[in-house]
């Protein structure tokens, strides 16, 4: 028996992964399954160590990808991993794309926003914004609004392409570091504001329809007090990370900071109506009361390399490092329930996790993206042990 169709095998599907597209429908309640992965395509990237920050999009039969290596934005079939399409860009996609209707929207690392007509060869547009773009886009009412890491957010027309405005945020003098991190989070639409997050530490509330600047605070502190997981509102508070520290909420009217935790990151938290899970640069998962600040739980990842942005699931927290691989976590009581250890030498995860329906989807640092899927009620995982390949489970 071939290594697709036992992979099959264990997870009750009647189809190899490569030929006729069988469903994924159903539910993370138990830990997935590796069913097949592949070398991202694209050139290699020659070097000792690199990282892969494009995060997979599953969009229908399809996933959506970057690679570090290659300019252009990837659609691979949702149930192999095979080449089906891609979209030309000019420099590595390193964001997840986000999907309008018949448009695709993405960014890119030489500084475009690109905008497809879904299956189109060539772009409806593109806007060259002056410096890479490491994040996705934000759409609503027919404006894009993007960040790039020159410390600029910029909104442009959905059907054109054209700039509406751009703010410049000024440099901070008193910063203790002149060097300045690589990324820039996501804008993140708020009402009728647009929240943004710079590399002085301060997220900074603009209007949606001017990008006059309305208000500010500078949360981000310790060497390098950058911004780059999004904000993220928790009913009146807005909940974001310095990649140093603290782990702060602030009131969305006032600005004034409701609590802190000496803690960084470079994602974003996760908001329940449970508790706030952020995964810190520091490789701490930690559960968190919301309104109180009030630690609930930790999970230390043991080798304490950054952690993505969590991914609650019926199962745990998903949640992986960029050392080590992928955890799953009780969201309870923090006990680590499972681990996937890519098996490589460059086997660390920096992409956030993509998943849906029973799937789940990651990019390692070492160029290979995987689908790890949850087996169907019945199917003998344990009897089927011996078809994974060598160093894929643990």
């Amino acid at each position: 028996m071939s290594g697709a169709v036992a992979f099959a095998a264990v997870l009750g599907l009647t189809n190899a992964p490569d030929t006729e597209s069988p469903s994924l429908a159903g539910d993370f309640s138990s830990p997935p399954v590796v069913v097949w992965e592949r070398t991202l395509p694209g050139s290699p990237v020659s070097a000792a160590r690199h990282t892969e920050l494009g995060a997979p999009l599953i969009h229908g039969d399809q996933i959506w990808v970057g690679s570090a290596g290659s300019n252009a934005l990837y659609v691979l079939n949702r149930y192999s991993g095979l080449l089906e399409f891609q979209y030309a860009s000019k420099g590595p996609v390193q964001s997840a794309p986000v999907v309008v209707g018949d448009r695709v929207l993405f960014a890119d690392a030489a500084g475009y926003t690109w905008c497809y007509l879904i299956g189109a060869e060539k772009e409806d547009w593109k806007h060259y914004g002056g410096a890479p773009v490491l994040s996705s886009p934000a759409v609503a009412d027919d404006v894009v609004f993007v960040s790039n890491v020159g410390n600029t957010v910029y909104a442009l027309g959905q059907e054109d392409g054209v700039l509406q405005w751009r703010h410049q945020q000024e440099a901070d003098q008193n910063r203790k570091s002149r060097m300045e991190l690589y990324g820039a989070p996501p804008p993140v639409i708020h009402g009728d504001e647009v929240l943004a997050g710079f590399h002085d530490g301060a997220v900074v509330g603009l209007s949606r329809t001017s990008g006059e600047r309305l208000w500010q605070r500078r949360v981000g502190e310790g060497r390098y007090p950058d911004l780059i997981g999004a904000p993220v509102v928790r009913e009146g508070d807005i909940i974001v990370a310095g990649f140093s520290e603290p782990l702060a909420s602030l009131n969305v009217e006032t600005q004034n900071m409701r609590w802190r935790l000496e803690a960084g990151g470079i994602h974003a938290a996760v908001v329940t109506d449970e508790a706030v899970f952020h995964g810190g640069t520091d490789g701490t998962l930690r559960a968190i009361d919301g309104e109180t600040g009030s630690p609930r739980w930790k999970w230390e990842s043991p080798g304490g390399g950054s952690l993505t942005q969590p991914v609650v699931t019926d199962a745990g927290l998903l949640v992986a490092s960029a050392i080590d691989g992928l955890y799953l976590i009780d969201d309870a009581s923090g006990e680590q329930l499972w681990h996937l250890d890519p098996g490589y030498t460059l086997a660390g995860i920096s992409a956030p996790v993509a998943t849906s329906g029973r799937q789940a989807v990651i990019v390692t640092n070492a160029g290979r993206i995987m689908s790890l899927v949850v087996p169907q009620e019945g199917a003998d995982w344990a009897r089927n042990q011996a078809n994974f390949p060598e160093g894929l489970h643990e």
